[in-house]
């Protein structure tokens, strides 16, 4: 499978880049009704809300672990690497695009890697743009409550 049919590897790449982008969106909406239903009603009410603004970050680091996880788990289950922990660091520093070159995925199975940059790019982009928007509402709520 994938063996010198560059077409059918992004096919078969492109089945866990769309599933991790949908863990992600469900991993942002839970992080988003986590801030909005937890840490903005104490932002209205003159309260410390760093640890509801610390837990929507757990959520969405917990997310791009899964999907690493999600990854990794194809990796091995393809045998393009053989060990769980191998594959998790492989696509972890791939997914981050911090790319350590300390290994490359059989030939078969190379095209691999640029989708699981991309699934990575998409998904910090995503996280940064959900960031911003909660810090930019908490902002807009504080501003809102102390004109009041």
């Amino acid at each position: 499978m994938g063996q010198g049919n560059p077409a059918l590897e992004i096919a078969l790449g492109t089945i866990p880049l769309l599933m991790t982008l949908l863990v992600h969106g469900l991993g942002m909406e839970l992080a988003r009704r986590v801030f909005e239903t937890r840490a903005i009603p104490h932002y209205r009410a003159h309260d410390h809300a760093v640890g509801y603004f610390a837990a929507t970050v757990v959520i969405m680091l917990l997310t791009h672990l899964i999907e690493i996880f999600m990854w990794s788990a194809v990796l091995v289950g393809i045998e393009a690497i053989p060990v769980f922990r191998d594959a998790f660091f492989y696509v972890a520093t791939t997914y981050t695009t911090l790319g350590y070159g300390e290994g490359t995925l059989p030939k078969a199975w190379r095209l691999l890697a640029p989708m699981i940059a991309i699934s990575g790019l998409f998904a910090f982009g995503w996280t940064t743009g959900m960031l911003f928007n909660l810090v930019t509402q908490a902002s807009l709520v504080r501003a809102q409550r102390d004109t009041e």
